[in-house]
């Protein structure tokens, strides 16, 4: 039933904000700083994932996620393509899981 009611909760809030607020009427400022919400919010999710509840001693251990994450950066700096970087980053990962 919470989730029932958060679902609709949500799914008002953005019909409210796309009928309500179209992106035309919104400050010129907060638009520009829109582009930038989705990859701080991936980057949150990807903190998270990688320190846990372990706190920030997390960050220097070395493991499997680390060196995902670090393949991943690497082939989307040079690829530019949004499937690469999972790709490789899953692969590196498995690997790693697989020959310890």
């Amino acid at each position: 039933m919470i989730m029932l009611g958060a679902a609709a909760a949500t799914y008002a809030l953005r019909v409210l904000l796309i009928t309500v607020v179209p992106a035309r009427r919104l400050p010129p400022a907060l638009r520009r700083g829109l582009g930038h919400l989705a990859p701080a919010a991936l980057a949150a999710l990807v903190a998270t994932a990688l320190v846990g509840h372990r706190g920030l001693g997390a960050l220097v251990t070395l493991s499997p996620a680390h060196v995902g994450l670090a393949a991943a950066a690497l082939v989307a700096l040079r690829f530019r393509n949004p499937a690469l970087p999972v790709l490789a980053a899953v692969a590196v990962v498995l690997t790693w899981e697989v020959l310890t």
